[in-house]
């Protein structure tokens, strides 16, 4: 009967802690100066997965821009760092601006600010390069901040704001909502699938490949005989791919005797493509980082339902330490399609139990 007492006791507790923190936390974004939030925006929607993900994915590319202004100033290349910096500016278009000043106005209108002074940078004197390395090291906190944010908004089953934000206090501090957790991680599985076609799409516009490498069924086996078999099983899931990511997990035709060498597209063989556009590969490079970092922080050791992940999970770190190799080596564009669809695409599908587009 005492044990009874003092787990009710400590549940109580526990839930009274949840509320006092989160009318504090309330409190601080009222009336908070730096960022002069207002309540009704706050929670003006709630973001489904889909939009989390995709909101996330660009999050993501947006920082690995960021970075490569800071590092390109620090190596005394000006026109590449403002290459960067234009791209970074393209990422954060009317759309997300609008997305992040509906949560955040203040940090809308500081990215906006910042990234035109990051393309207008005429110089690489140390002072720039101090200053330009804080102004993306705040701005990269800061993107992190929103998107834990509206982490918290998105909420599984949440009848009202304070159960979902409670929910979501609960799982910060230590809680253990399974639903919670495996909803995030779908969320950043997705997110994830995202930042890799960002690895292929840029990749193939430094060597001009001239098809589009998120495509699937560009790739084409050379032997006419080979038998024509599915990538993966149609798994159930809550996240649908199809409305954030550029994946055509269709069919691929398969020889377990032909190398991935031998691939071709059309009559160009692998050794034709040259890099072109170091811009470009400089992106591809630090986004393969990124979705390496995105996958050890958020999801190698998310706990999840499908009990099968495992292996699914150490297969997709294999295939994701195999895409940052063959981009460091500057390889061809078609053996990294063979690893992201073939290896990386398949595992992150079947781990986190994700739906192909019909």
């Amino acid at each position: 009967m005492e044990d009874i007492k003092l787990r009710e006791l400590l549940y109580n507790s526990r839930r009274h802690l949840l509320f006092v923190l989160f009318y504090l936390i309330l409190s601080i974004l009222v009336f908070s100066n730096n960022d002069n939030f207002h309540i009704e925006k706050i929670y003006a929607h709630f973001f489904t997965p889909n939009e989390m993900a995709t909101f996330v994915s660009i999050v993501y590319q947006l920082q690995a821009e960021l970075e490569l202004v800071s590092t390109n100033l620090a190596n005394n290349n000006l026109s590449m760092a403002q290459n960067h910096a234009n791209k970074a500016s393209s990422l954060l278009n009317q759309r997300m601006l609008a997305e992040i000043a509906e949560d955040n106005p203040k940090l809308a209108a500081d990215l906006n600010y910042r990234l035109i002074q990051l393309q207008t940078i005429s110089s690489t004197s140390p002072n720039q390069v101090q200053t330009t390395n804080q102004v993306v090291s705040d701005l990269n906190y800061r993107l992190n901040e929103d998107a834990l944010v509206r982490m918290a908004q998105l909420q599984p089953d949440s009848s009202n704001l304070l159960e979902g934000f409670t929910r979501s206090l609960g799982n910060m501090i230590g809680g253990d909502d399974k639903e919670v957790k495996e909803q995030n991680a779908k969320i950043e599985a997705v997110a994830l699938a995202n930042v890799v076609d960002s690895v292929l799409i840029n990749y193939g516009n430094a060597y001009q490949v001239g098809f589009d490498m998120t495509n699937m069924s560009n790739m084409v086996m050379p032997n006419m005989n080979d038998n024509v078999v599915p990538m993966v099983r149609n798994q159930s899931g809550d996240v649908n791919l199809s409305e954030t990511g550029n994946m055509n997990m269709t069919m691929i035709k398969h020889s377990s005797n032909t190398s991935s060498s031998a691939i071709i597209h059309g009559n160009v063989m692998n050794d034709r493509y040259s890099l072109v556009n170091v811009s470009n590969y400089q992106s591809a490079l630090a986004l393969s980082v990124k979705a390496s970092k995105v996958f050890n922080d958020k999801l190698k050791f998310t706990e999840i339902s499908n009990k099968n992940a495992t292996g699914y999970i150490t297969n997709l770190e294999n295939g994701l330490t195999q895409l940052n190799n063959l981009v460091a080596k500057k390889d061809s564009p078609l053996d990294l399609m063979m690893i992201v669809h073939t290896q990386i695409h398949p595992n992150l599908l079947e781990a986190f139990s994700l739906q192909l587009r019909n």
